[in-house]
């Protein structure tokens, strides 16, 4: 989770600096802003940061290439993070 996010940052060529958290068992990413609440979800604030990045293009263009790019968010963190192990996310992966 947050160690992604803060990779992502780096990719995206961000400063960096942000403060990540977890909530919950199942540790769910929380981004604390600033100016209000804070962002939760690895989607939502992966996101946040491409915008945030001025990189709008990543999450799609057309309609159709912004449901497949939410469609594979999507599927990374209801497949990839319910595996058990690392076989089992390689399996997923595959």
């Amino acid at each position: 989770g947050a160690e992604e996010l803060e990779l992502l940052e780096r990719l995206l060529g961000l400063p960096g600096g942000n403060k990540y958290g977890v909530q919950g068992e199942r540790k769910v990413p929380v981004l604390q802003t600033n100016n209000g609440p804070g962002l939760t979800g690895l989607m939502t604030i992966a996101a946040h940061l491409v915008r945030q990045a001025r990189k709008e293009q990543l999450l799609g263009s057309s309609a159709e290439e912004k449901a497949v790019v939410q469609q594979w968010l999507e599927y990374r963190v209801t497949r990839v993070n319910g595996g058990s192990s690392k076989e089992d996310t390689r399996t997923v992966l595959k």
